[in-house]
This record gives C-alpha cells, sequence and structure tokens, in this order.
C-alpha cells in the first residue's frame, strides 16, 4: 500500500493531507504507513503481502518491483537473503519464524550496500494466522552497546583486557580445560623497579613503557591466547592447549623482548632499561581460578626474589 498521491496546481505529485482526500479508512492506513519511521510490512495466512511502507522497500535497498501486493513473502524472504549478504541457514530460519504464533523480536546483521547494519524485527501475529512485522534500523545502539562493552572490559591505558575480563575468561578456561582434558597456562607478569621508572623519568614515561610492554605482548600471542593488565604494573597470560612445556618458553621470549625494548626520552638520549620477571605455572586437577592465580603469584615472588628478570615455573 503506498500513500494517496495527487496532482498538485504546477502538475508535481505530492502527499496528500487534507481530509477530504484520505476520507477512507484505508486511506488514513495509506498515509499511517508511509509517515512512521520504521519499516512494516502484513502478510496474510496464504504469506501474501497485503501491505507494505516505503520505508520496508529502501532499508533492505531490495531490487525494484521486490515488493508487491500479492507477492509471496517467502520469495521477498529469497530476495532479501540474497541481497544482504545472509546464508541458507539464516534464511532457512526466516522462513521458518513466519508461522511463529507468539509475538517475539530478532536482532539481525545484514549488509545494505555491503555496509554492515543491524536490524530488528517485530513480529506480531494476526487473528487467523497471517501477521504484522516491524524492522527497525538498530546500527548506532549496536555500536554504541560495542562501545560500551569495550570500555567495560578493556584497560584504557594498554588497551588489553582489564582485571576482572581476565579472572572471567580465566574461569572459563579452566572449566573448558578440565571438561576436555586439556592443558592450560597461566603467567603472571611485573615489570622490574617500575616506581623507580616512575620517580625517575616521570608518569609518561612510565606508561609509554606500560603501553610497549603490552604491545610486545600482542605481538607473540595466538588467537587463543588472551593478555591484560592485572592492576598497576603486573601482567597476567592466559594460554589454552598449553602445557609446561610449551608455556616457558612463551615466558622467556617475553622477558628478552622486553629487555630488548627501547623506551627513550627527552631526559637521555639512551633508552631506559626495562625487564620484567615471569612466574608460570599449569594448571592440575581441582584447580579454579584462585589457586592457579596464587601459584602463578608465587612462582613470580620467587622470580623477584631471585634477581627479577628471570622466569620461574611452579
Amino acid at each position: 500500500m503506498k500513500g494517496n498521491i495527487m496532482a498538485d496546481e504546477s502538475g508535481e505529485k505530492r502527499k496528500s493531507f487534507d481530509k477530504s482526500h484520505f476520507s477512507q479508512p484505508a486511506d488514513v492506513l495509506n498515509i499511517v504507513l508511509d509517515h512512521i519511521t520504521q519499516g512494516m510490512v502484513v502478510v496474510g495466512p496464504d504469506y501474501r503481502t497485503l501491505a507494505f511502507n516505503r520505508h520496508f522497500e529502501a532499508m533492505f535497498q531490495l531490487p525494484h518491483g521486490t515488493v508487491e501486493l500479492g507477492v509471496d513473502f517467502r520469495d521477498i524472504l529469497k530476495i532479501w537473503a540474497a541481497t544482504t549478504g545472509q546464508d541458507q541457514q539464516m534464511l532457512d530460519y526466516a522462513i521458518y519464524q513466519l508461522d511463529e504464533p507468539a509475538t517475539f523480536e530478532f536482532e539481525f546483521p545484514q549488509l545494505i550496500n555491503n555496509e554492515p547494519r543491524w536490524c530488528l524485527l517485530t513480529h506480531n501475529p494476526l487473528p487467523g494466522k497471517g501477521f504484522v512485522r516491524t524492522f527497525t534500523d538498530i546500527t548506532k545502539r549496536k555500536a554504541l552497546e560495542a562501545s560500551l562493552m569495550k570500555l567495560s572490559s578493556e584497560d584504557p591505558l594498554t588497551g588489553l583486557y582489564n582485571r576482572r575480563t581476565i579472572l572471567d575468561s580465566l574461569e572459563e578456561e579452566i572449566k573448558r580445560g578440565q571438561r576436555y582434558k586439556h592443558p592450560l597456562s597461566f603467567l603472571m607478569m611485573d615489570i622490574d623497579h617500575f616506581k623507580k621508572i616512575n620517580d625517575q623519568w616521570g608518569h609518561p614515561t612510565g606508561d609509554e613503557v606500560l603501553k610497549s610492554f603490552a604491545a610486545a605482548c600482542q605481538s607473540m600471542m595466538r588467537d587463543a591466547d588472551k593478555v591484560g593488565r592485572f592492576g598497576g604494573e603486573e601482567f597476567a597470560m592466559i594460554l589454552p592447549e598449553t602445557g609446561m612445556k610449551d608455556a616457558e618458553p612463551v615466558a622467556e621470549r617475553i622477558r628478552k623482548i622486553t629487555a630488548e625494548m627501547e623506551i627513550h626520552t627527552k631526559r637521555s638520549t639512551a633508552p631506559i632499561p626495562v625487564t620484567v620477571s615471569v612466574g608460570v605455572t599449569t594448571t592440575a586437577d581441582g584447580d579454579d581460578a584462585e589457586t592457579v592465580i596464587a601459584r602463578a603469584d608465587e612462582a613470580l615472588y620467587e622470580a623477584k626474589n631471585s634477581g627479577r628478570n628471570r622466569v620461574v615455573c611452579r
């Protein structure tokens, strides 16, 4: 259905808003449909399209002529899937949902002109089958949610995970490792004499050390690994599917690459020396996050007490 169109004195087409031009209920419906901000479609019990508005056509950028009165809505969905980058599984699910007898909402991603977009579908069944659906572009809302999620899970200085996220991830990985009998290693890392760096060279230089160390850790991580800032100058790394034999060389590479970092300051022509101490542990039966962290902390404490710039495994 489209809003009633009439010609003005200049011959140009325009929407009619005079009551005399939409005295019939259908005319009022036309105006309402075309002036709501959401896409809308009404589908009958035989899946035939009974009404739709211009926003529904525009928001999916479907080929001209795709949406017409009387067209089987399942055919429209097939064109929608091909146009917006959906796979066969998503198309099958979308068609299956047409017979849902209860109201529901569903959020889904899509590509509109090759640009990622998010849509909120609201499905309202009609008496005797059929339904009304509205479609709302929620791309901005999803971007805000992602931004807030990032802020809540990341350390703002280094961009690494924060302490809470690492703790949650460690709990999950321990459970997964125990379920499948797979090894998991955990590293606690502490930059040596960091207070002295701050005191001697200033906090901006200390921040640069932290960011450089974070980047060094990220440079050697696998996709499944996770590294985070535990607090201050202390960092932690989770190594799934990794036993002690493979975790120790990772820790040694971190120690070596840290010692090779070149942090410069205007107060000195020579790079500031930076080293790190690392405690390494591997999970055992019955471990939880608290026991794993405590054991890695003990190894780190030993590395610090035995001269720093070294790796200790427990």
